[in-house]
C-alpha cells in the first residue's frame, strides 16, 4: 500500500510498504530517503483524525488499523525537539530548520515580545532562504506585521550583522534562537475543567502548563512533581505536587474526544520518559490495550498477540538517541566528522566546532595529544569514552557536582547532596525515598565536574 508523507516545506513522498505495516516500517523508508534515518527518534508521523484532530501515528501499530485509506496520507513532523547542537546531521538540523520555520508562521511556536528577538528571528529566516537579499521574503510578512512601527529597521540591521552568512550556518543560528523560546518543543491542547472553564495544555521539555483562558493564570507542574496521570474517555486525570510539596493536588480536565485525551496521556507520558529518565522503562513500552476480539481470546490464551494495540511507541531517550547516533557515526565507513559544519558571525560569542572530517584514524602521537587538538580518530574516541565516563560521576539533575548520596531503598546513586534533600522520590525509579545516604567516589573520579571542563 502506498503512504504519502508531506514535509514541512509541503514537498511529499510516496512510500510503499507492506498491507499490514506497522508505523515504524513507513518511518524508516521516509526517514532513509531523506538521509536522516539514524536520528528518526526525532520524528514522527502525523495525521488528522474524521474530527480534525492532528494526532500522532502510533509506529509500534498497524497503520490500517489507525488511519482511514488508502491513499494513507501523514505528515513527518519533530515529535522531540533538542537544541541544535545535540543533531548530529546536517540533514536533521534541515528538518529541524524547515518544522520551526513552520511552526513560527502559524504562531504556534510564539517569539518573545522583545523586538530584538523578532528582528534577529526573521532576519535569519531571510538569511536562511535568499542570502544577502536585502529585501524580507513575502512569505515572512505575516511575521512583520506583528511588530511596531520601527521593526523594519531592527531587520536591517541584524541582517547587515549577518550578511555572508551561509544558509546552513543561518538554519543553526535560528534554531539556536529559538530553543530558548517558552514554548519551543510544546505540544499544545484544548480543554475544560470540571465548570467548563477553557483551559490550554501544553506539554514540553520540562513538565505541563495549563493556562486559565479567562484570567490568564498560568500553572506550571514539573514532571518531578507528577505522582499518576491516567486517561479515561474524554477525560484526563493527573495527581501533582503542589508548591513545595506540601499538598497533592488533582486536575481533571475535560476534551474533546477519546482520542485526543489518549494523545495528550500519551503526550505526557512520552515526553517525561524522552527529557527527564536514563532510559524508558519497561513499564511504559509494555502497556497495550485490546480490542474486543483479543479480550475474549486473550481469557483462554494470555500471550496471544491478537488485538493488542501499544499505547506508547517511544523506543529511547534523549541521551539514548545521541549516543546512538554518534554510535552509528563511527561505525559507518569513510563517514565524516560529526562536528557542525557552520559558520558563525564574528559578533557572536559562541562558538561551533568547525574542524573536517577525521584527518586520520590513528593518532600520530600517542599519549602527547593533552590540549584536545588531535583530530585523528582514535583520539576522538576516547575523549568521547572519558567524556562519558565523567557524565555519569556527575549529579543525574543538576549536572553541575558529583555524585555524593544514594537513595534507598532502591539504591540508585545519581544524586548530589543539595539535589537530594529536594526529592521525595528517586527521580529514576520514582520510588519513595526511606533515606539518603552519603557514598565517597573513589579520588580518581572525585573531579568530574573539573575534568569534564576542561575535555569541552
Amino acid at each position: 500500500m502506498w503512504c504519502l508523507v508531506s514535509q514541512p516545506n509541503n514537498v511529499v513522498l510516496e512510500v510503499e510498504v507492506d498491507a499490514k505495516a506497522k508505523g515504524q516500517q513507513c518511518l524508516e523508508k521516509v526517514c532513509q530517503c531523506l538521509g536522516i534515518g539514524k536520528e528518526e527518534d526525532y520524528f514522527g508521523l502525523k495525521y488528522l483524525s474524521p474530527k480534525g484532530e492532528e494526532l500522532w501515528l502510533n509506529l509500534r501499530n498497524q497503520i490500517d488499523r489507525q488511519v482511514p485509506g488508502p491513499p494513507y496520507r501523514f505528515a513527518l513532523r519533530v515529535k522531540f525537539w533538542v537544541p541544535p547542537h545535540l543533531v548530529l546531521h546536517d540533514a536533521t538540523r534541515r528538518q529541524f530548520f524547515l518544522h520551526a520555520r513552520l511552526e513560527l508562521l502559524e504562531g504556534r511556536l510564539r517569539i518573545p515580545a522583545e523586538c530584538d528577538t523578532l528582528a534577529r528571528v526573521i532576519a535569519l529566516l531571510a538569511q536562511a532562504e535568499q542570502p544577502d537579499d536585502d529585501d524580507v521574503p513575502s512569505s515572512l510578512l505575516g511575521l512583520c506585521a506583528s511588530g511596531p512601527v520601527h521593526l523594519a529597521q531592527k531587520i536591517a540591521a541584524e541582517k547587515i550583522k549577518i550578511k555572508g552568512m551561509k544558509q546552513s550556518a543561518a538554519e543553526y543560528w535560528l534554531l539556536k534562537e529559538v530553543s530558548n523560546f517558552d514554548t519551543f518543543g510544546q505540544e499544545v491542547f484544548g480543554a475544560r475543567n470540571r465548570v467548563g472553564a477553557s483551559k490550554v495544555v501544553g506539554v514540553g521539555p520540562q513538565g505541563v502548563s495549563v493556562l486559565d483562558v479567562e484570567s490568564g493564570q498560568m500553572t506550571n507542574i514539573l514532571y518531578t512533581a507528577i505522582q499518576r496521570a491516567s486517561s479515561m474517555r474524554r477525560s484526563l486525570h493527573l495527581v501533582h505536587l503542589e508548591g513545595a510539596g506540601e499538598s497533592v493536588t488533582r486536575l481533571e480536565l475535560k476534551l474533546d474526544s477519546s482520542q485526543a485525551a489518549t494523545g495528550l496521556y500519551r503526550c505526557i507520558t512520552e515526553k517525561h520518559a524522552f527529557y527527564s529518565c536514563e532510559t524508558v522503562r519497561t513499564a511504559v513500552t509494555s502497556q497495550f490495550i485490546r480490542d474486543l476480539k483479543g479480550t475474549i481470546v486473550s481469557i483462554f490464551n494470555e500471550d496471544t498477540s491478537l488485538g493488542k494495540k501499544y499505547v506508547f511507541d517511544i523506543r529511547r531517550t534523549c541521551r539514548e538517541v545521541y549516543d546512538n547516533a554518534r554510535r552509528a557515526l563511527y561505525q559507518s565507513e569513510g563517514t565524516s566528522s560529526s562536528s557542525m559544519e557552520v559558520d558563525v558571525p564574528p559578533e557572536d560569542d559562541i562558538t561551533v566546532d568547525n574542524s573536517s572530517s577525521v584527518a586520520s584514524e590513528q593518532c600520530s602521537s600517542p599519549g602527547s595529544c593533552y590540549n584536545n587538538s588531535c583530530n585523528s580518530k582514535s583520539c576522538k574516541e576516547s575523549r568521547d569514552q572519558l567524556a562519558g565516563i565523567m557524565d555519569a560521576m556527575l549529579c543525574c539533575i543538576c549536572m553541575d557536582s558529583n555524585i555524593d548520596v544514594a537513595f534507598f531503598p532502591c539504591r540508585h546513586a545519581i544524586s548530589c547532596v543539595g539535589c537530594a534533600s529536594r526529592c521525595e522520590r528517586c527521580p529514576l525509579c520514582r520510588a519513595d525515598i526511606a533515606e539518603a545516604t552519603p557514598i565517597y567516589l573513589p579520588t580518581q573520579l572525585q573531579g568530574a565536574v573539573t575534568m569534564r571542563t576542561q575535555l569541552e
